[in-house]
């Protein structure tokens, strides 16, 4: 009697085993690590034939570190094309920057980390540079906040003691109304500091073992950060509404490591949501960031991979000796057009035919042929690349208020020193004014970043499949269960 039933049964399974088989499987996020590397892969494709990123040392510094972060070997770094490395750039770049505090300690720190000897490099000597550079009270260069920062950081990166005065210097920059530094040479008002110069201070303390300042400092970063978990340059409405970017995400990041915080803690967190959240999400396909209401650029990208590495300036890293890049990024070479062959003109025609008609005239005679003219040759047209053409500023833009704000951009080491008394974001820009430049860039081959359901406008063929054997199955046992029923009548 139960024969049916069971047979019922048994075909309903059979019918919706495949639908294990057939169900996708989600794709597995990719590892910090790996995103770390997508973003180099960019970093790479938009390396130029100097060797430079944008041309500028700072970005090109940024490069290396990050590539040493990441266990890759900055020496290694040719480009797509295999042009002039990063670090033959950087010693050539560095004679330019000589009086720079601030470029000279980030050259610094990006020969250490590529294993190389800062007082030898390419004939230079980046520490005795960098020693003519200090002053008597203390200070390096122009004195001001990122000049004092790099100074002790390339110092602690390269073995050296730092000055107990130096020290003082930075210390003495930090604002006593909110724990912030600025990008200036005096402690800034409640206000006027921002994320980016307070990150860097904090890291260079760290580094040279001095830990005071660290509460108020922290306790000024908590404050600004945002809802989304990331960090703006700074949390103020005189500009407009904030927003984080991965610049400032990026150095805040690498604060944090440095001061022993747990970036990802209860602590730094803003729900479910972290800088690290935040950065991860802001990731491209392609491995490349854009500054809020920009294209992707390598300028914004620079300083990311070493922070997705949880790795701060003048930390230790140990990058493998000859292990390069993966090239994927690269711009396939666009194929030589094969030109069309140029037809080879006609001879000389040959003479007129007589006039004199022959002894027995043709009834129709023919007309004398023409020569036959040459062909006009074919133009074969340049094959265009098959790149797609990215926008990318060599540095932020100065924001400047206008009807609809723009969000402020964040501090890199390659600025001037601001002219005291002058809005502080016009002085962030003076060494790195916005030029924008196409450059080609494909998209990197790194783990997906994002996974897109193929069948996201209609129903998945697994749910079809599942109803068609929910349908088969009430069918089949159905039709067991009315045997059944029917045999137990009888």
């Amino acid at each position: 009697m139960r024969r049916p039933v069971v047979a019922s049964a048994i075909l309903a399974a059979l019918l919706s085993l495949p639908l294990a088989l057939a169900a996708p499987v989600s794709a597995t996020p990719p590892t910090d690590p790996q995103r770390a590397t997508a973003a180099l892969q960019y970093l790479l494709a938009a390396q130029r034939t100097d060797g430079s990123i944008d041309g500028s040392l700072g970005e090109t510094a940024d490069l290396a570190i990050g590539t040493a972060a990441a266990g890759y070997d900055p020496a290694t770094l040719h480009g797509c094309t295999g042009g002039t490395g990063a670090l033959e750039y950087l010693a050539a770049a560095s004679d330019g920057a000589a009086a720079d505090a601030a470029k000279t300690g980030k050259a610094v720190l990006a020969v250490v980390a590529a294993g190389g000897d800062p007082s030898s490099f390419g004939g230079r000597n980046l520490l005795a540079r960098l020693a003519a550079l200090y002053q008597a009270g203390g200070a390096y260069g122009d004195a001001s906040t990122f000049s004092q920062s790099f100074a002790i950081l390339a110092l602690v990166a390269s073995g050296q003691g730092v000055p107990a005065l130096a020290i003082d210097d930075l210390k003495a920059l930090q604002g006593p109304a909110d724990g912030s530094w600025s990008y200036g040479t005096s402690a800034p008002a409640a206000g006027d500091g921002d994320t980016n110069s307070t990150a860097i201070a904090l890291m260079a303390l760290d580094a040279a073992g001095d830990h005071s300042v660290d509460p108020t400092g922290l306790a000024y970063l908590h404050s600004a950060q945002l809802g989304d978990g990331g960090f703006p340059y700074q949390n103020s409405s005189a500009w407009g509404p904030p927003a984080s970017d991965p610049d400032s995400d990026s150095i805040v990041l690498q604060a944090l490591v440095a001061a022993g915080e747990d970036p990802e803690a209860a602590a730094w967190s803003k729900g479910s949501s972290t800088v690290l959240t935040h950065l991860r999400a802001g990731q491209g396909a392609d491995g490349g960031y854009a500054y809020p209401g920009m294209s992707e650029n390598a300028f914004t990208t620079s300083q990311v991979p070493a922070a997705l590495m949880r790795v701060q300036y003048a930390a230790v890293v140990h990058p493998t000796a000859g292990r390069a890049l993966p090239t994927d990024a690269c711009p396939s070479p666009s194929p030589t057009p094969t030109p069309t062959a140029t037809p080879t003109p006609t001879g000389t025609p040959t003479g007129t035919p007589t006039a004199t008609p022959t002894a027995t005239p043709s009834p129709s005679p023919s007309p004398s042929p023409s020569p036959s003219p040459s062909p006009t040759p074919t133009i074969q047209p340049t094959a265009r690349p098959t790149i797609r053409p990215t926008i990318r500023p060599t540095a932020k833009p100065t924001p400047v208020p206008t009807a609809e704000p723009t969000p402020l951009p964040a501090v890199r080491v390659e600025t001037a020193s601001p002219t005291q008394g002058s809005v502080p974001l016009v002085a962030i820009a003076a060494a790195e004014t916005p030029t924008f430049e196409v450059a080609a860039a494909t998209a990197a081959a790194a783990p997906p970043l994002r996974a897109d359901d193929a069948n996201s406008g209609g129903l998945p063929a697994p749910v079809l499949y599942a109803l068609a054997a929910l349908v088969a199955f009430v069918a089949v046992a159905g039709g067991g269960w009315v045997l059944a029923t029917r045999a137990g009548r009888r």
